[in-house]
């Protein structure tokens, strides 16, 4: 994958996305969660379809194989860990309707699916294919960040979209480490399925009763660590290694 061929990859990536945010905001804006638990996105859909249709046969360095070594899985423990404890506290607050429950399902799978394709297959393979590890980690996350500012365009808050933005940027430090670290993408898109999921059915149950929910801004908290959990997946003696693994 080389580094043009991902930026044009991620250039149609973000058309549909922002296109299909912005067509599906109509004229009255929603929440995040309430989009997300409302009917399924076809944004999401139409750009997960997209990243599994343009992916080159180099399947292990995109890392689309299970962790090398498997055992290297374990890696995932402290992102799945602030996972499991966020359904947890989801859990507690009440669950919204089975119905809904199924279409946040779907789509947090299908973001998450999307996402990690994108950012951490594509795009992280194509900035390794001219950067050391250090610079493309930091570029990806970077983009990963600022690609969820387009948020802002559907809910009308852009405080908010800034926020997940810098959230975002964090948690890609951590999620490109782990994907290096373990060769491959998956454990990460299991973890950010359940992170998502735990974060928009945490956010309905709460608007159903007319409160707010506290896991967004525990997430924030969360995020710190976890970035700081990727620099050290990434200190010197690995990323040597890496370098040569990736290239």
């Amino acid at each position: 994958m080389t580094l043009a061929r991902a930026l044009c990859v991620l250039a149609a990536w973000l058309l549909l996305t922002v296109s299909g945010r912005w067509l599906g905001a109509g004229e009255a804006q929603q929440s995040l969660a309430a989009s997300v638990g409302g009917s399924i996105g076809l944004p999401w859909l139409l750009a997960a379809a997209l990243t599994v249709a343009l992916l080159s046969s180099h399947r292990r360095a995109l890392g689309l194989g299970a962790p090398e070594p498997l055992k290297s899985a374990w890696l995932v423990w402290p992102p799945l860990l602030y996972s499991l404890l966020m359904l947890l506290v989801a859990w507690a607050g009440g669950w919204p309707p089975r119905n809904v429950l199924l279409i946040v399902a779907i789509n947090t799978a299908l973001v998450a699916l999307s996402e990690e394709l994108m950012f951490r297959a594509i795009l992280l393979q194509g900035l390794l294919d001219k950067l050391p590890v250090w610079p493309a980690v930091l570029v990806c996350s970077v983009l990963f960040g600022l690609a969820h500012t387009v948020n802002g365009l559907a809910t009308g808050d852009f405080s908010g979209a800034l926020w997940q933005s810098m959230a975002a940027f964090l948690q890609g430090v951590c999620y490109a480490a782990i994907r290096l670290r373990t060769r491959s993408i998956w454990p990460m898109v299991v973890v950010h399925g359940l992170w998502d999921f735990a974060l928009v059915t945490s956010m309905l149950s709460a608007s159903a009763d007319g409160e707010s929910s506290v896991l967004p801004y525990a997430a924030l908290l969360a995020v710190l660590p976890l970035c700081l959990y990727g620099v050290y997946l990434l200190r010197g003696s690995r990323r040597a290694m890496l370098r040569i693994e990736t290239a």
